[in-house]
Order: structure tokens, then sequence, then C-alpha cells
């Protein structure tokens, strides 16, 4: 199993965090669906890269992985299904002007907001699924 930005979002990884709360790389691999010796180090490759970005952190002394408050904020704002909804409401030619607004917040806003904005696109439009 990968765990490459491509085969999970970081969002969904990010909720297993916050349901679980600190865990070991091994065990949250294993929680979500992989198996074998290496599976904790794949896992913990790609917890060390979001929490790069902020959106988990570490615990060096228990070995333990957590989502940061940053990344609780991002999953906090995932739950407003009202701004889902008036995005799914728009004709598909509007979506440009909210693909402008998204990448001006890529740009000048918050660097954890853009990081996961530029993963979930890449998540987004893989054409290996």
């Amino acid at each position: 199993m990968s765990f490459r930005v491509y085969d999970f979002r970081d969002t969904d990884i990010m909720a297993r965090l916050l349901e679980l709360g600190s865990i070991p790389a091994a065990d949250l691999a294993s929680e979500l669906g992989a198996s074998g010796d290496k599976q904790g180090n794949q896992i913990g490759s790609r917890l060390n890269w979001m929490k790069r970005y902020g959106m988990t952190a570490y615990d060096p002394k228990d070995r333990t992985w957590r989502i940061s408050e940053g990344g609780e904020r991002v999953l906090a704002s995932r739950r407003k299904a009202a701004a889902v909804q008036a995005i799914e409401a728009l004709p598909a030619n509007e979506l440009v002007e909210v693909m402008a607004h998204i990448t001006s917040v890529y740009r000048l806003g918050d660097p954890l907001l853009a990081a996961m904005l530029r993963r979930e696109f890449q998540y987004g439009t893989w054409s290996g699924r």
C-alpha cells in the first residue's frame, strides 16, 4: 500500500488522526488498512511532509503523531456543508471565478491553506485513478 498524496487525501489522514488522537505511525498505517513492516515508515514520511506544512505534529518523546491546531481548523471548516452546497449550485462556467479566488488565496494567504489547496488539486486531478 502506498501513502502518496495521490492515494490518500490529506484531509482523510487528518480526520483519522483527529479520531484516534496521538498514535505511532505504524499503528496509523494499520488503521488505514496497510499491513507489512515498512508501512510505518511510508506513512511516517507522508506525516512528516504534512508536519512541514503545519497539518500534523510529532511528539519525539512518545514517537506519536497527532493533528495540529491548523489541521483542526481546516477540518472544522470542512464540516460547513452550506459552502459546499453553494458552490455545487453554481453553473459550471462560474467556477472559473471561484478558481480565481482560490488561486489568490493560494498566492497570498496562509501557507498551510496554500499547501492544502495545492495537494488537494494534485489528488483530485491525478489521472492514475
